[in-house]
């Protein structure tokens, strides 16, 4: 009983648990403007069909929670973020009891994970961002269990539960290139595990197919060969925000957008809706435009994307999305979530160099590619990038599942530090 109440992980359980159930006690159950398309989907996909704006998983998952009962949904679906995501500590724990040496670090990791407000506040909201924690922690733990003792079952498993992740935030997309890379990597260079990088590529041709075969679903059911059409709205509005609507080789929506922002300079003060260019033009179509604007322009959409960057540097890149109690309670935590989670994106930038120099470095060095970091790089890069080329707003929202990877990052120097300190301190002992 003494070893169970000792374990670490129980410790980090109950102390994160303590403060967790604080912390929820003082936000409110919040309905965001996305949750009423989870909430409102109709779609069978076990009969083909699709609906053009959702993926079918998070729908399902408050499906699958309304069988406890539709009259309170709501609070049944946040009591089920909330566990899924005090679960996700265990993953946590898992990752960082592989990655790190020192317990202590690993302690210290875990109990601040399972602290993090500002993640945890998204438990509350009924959108994908709790689940998709969660989900990127897990395709972490198999991509680290594949690198320790590598096998066909365990490259199939990392390699499919991406089309599962995609289904329940399109933007987990970034993943497929990423993959693709990696398994063509390990092909070259591990020579020896050059089956098991066959039996993932081999993996990814599947979920190629079941993502060509859902897109063809959605062109059937929404007219859009594609995964989601909220693609087309965020990219549409980064475009516009460019200024180069001018350059996709379609002057009919050209002309649409140019009505609508003469429109909005005419009446800055007034709402007056002006054309839908998604309701009144195709999507494919609407798809190709803002294709052939990046692709007429990739000079300007790299500025913008450049000065998106800039501008966000002294932002933080933590958000408080879930509604507050009005009491006293709760303004001394938003407080104190504010003061002690406050890390400008300036930092996010630096570390992703920083990063990179460094496992660069390490790969000569040993000439033994450090592949965990690569991949831990690529995935906060990767969120990062598809944060800023498809969105317009709520860039911490968007960044919010490479949170975990970052905090892995910056972990692993802790730890590498405190191993150094520790041999230095031997050293002299031994003097």
């Amino acid at each position: 009983m003494v070893q169970l109440i000792s374990a670490p992980l129980l410790w980090v359980l109950l102390l994160s648990g303590i403060v967790r159930a604080v912390y929820y006690s003082v936000l409110q159950n919040t309905i965001a403007v996305d949750t009423a398309s989870y909430l409102n989907y109709s779609a069978n996909i076990l009969k083909g069909e699709t609906e053009g704006r959702r993926t079918p998983l998070y729908p399902y998952f408050i499906k699958l929670v309304g069988l406890l009962g539709h009259q309170n949904l709501i609070d049944h679906v946040v009591s089920a973020q909330i566990l899924l995501s005090f679960l996700s500590i265990v993953v946590f724990y898992k990752i960082s009891r592989s990655v790190f040496k020192n317990q202590r670090v690993v302690f210290a990791a875990s109990l601040l994970y399972g602290l993090m407000l500002p993640v945890i506040n998204f438990d509350k909201v009924v959108i994908t961002e709790s689940l998709s924690v969660g989900f990127s922690l897990v395709f972490i733990y198999l991509m680290v269990c594949y690198l320790q003792k590598p096998t066909h079952v365990k490259a199939w498993i990392a390699t499919l539960f991406v089309f599962i992740a995609i289904m329940l935030r399109p933007s987990f997309i970034y993943l497929l290139p990423l993959l693709i890379v990696f398994w063509c990597l390990r092909l070259i260079i591990c020579k020896q595990e050059r089956k098991f990088s066959l039996s993932g590529l081999a993996a990814l041709v599947v979920v190629v197919l079941l993502l060509s075969g859902y897109s063809a679903l959605n062109k059937r059911h929404a007219g859009f060969n594609g995964i989601s059409l909220v693609g087309n709205n965020n990219e549409m509005a980064v475009i516009v925000s460019a200024g180069i609507y001018h350059s996709g080789s379609d002057p009919e929506i050209s002309a649409a957008l140019q009505y609508n922002i003469n429109l909005e300079k005419k009446y800055p003060d007034r709402h007056i809706p002006g054309i839908n260019i998604m309701a009144r033009f195709n999507p494919d179509r609407v798809h190709q435009f803002i294709v052939n604007c990046i692709k007429n322009q990739p000079g300007a959409y790299l500025q913008h994307i450049g000065g998106k960057l800039l501008a966000l540097h002294n932002a933080n890149i933590f958000t408080n999305y879930a509604d507050h109690e009005l009491s006293p309670l709760a303004f001394r935590i938003e407080k104190i979530e504010y003061l002690v989670f406050n890390i400008p994106f300036m930092v996010l930038y630096v570390v992703i160099v920083v990063d990179l120099m460094m496992f660069i470095a390490s790969w000569i060095k040993r000439r033994n590619a450090p592949w965990l970091r690569i991949f831990l790089w690529l995935i906060i890069t990767g969120q990062l990038a598809v944060a800023m080329m498809a969105g317009y707003s709520e860039y911490q929202r968007l960044i919010l599942a490479a949170i975990p990877v970052l905090m892995i990052v910056l972990f692993n120097y802790v730890d590498k530090a405190v191993l150094r300190l520790t041999e230095l301190s031997e050293l002299k002992l031994m003097r």
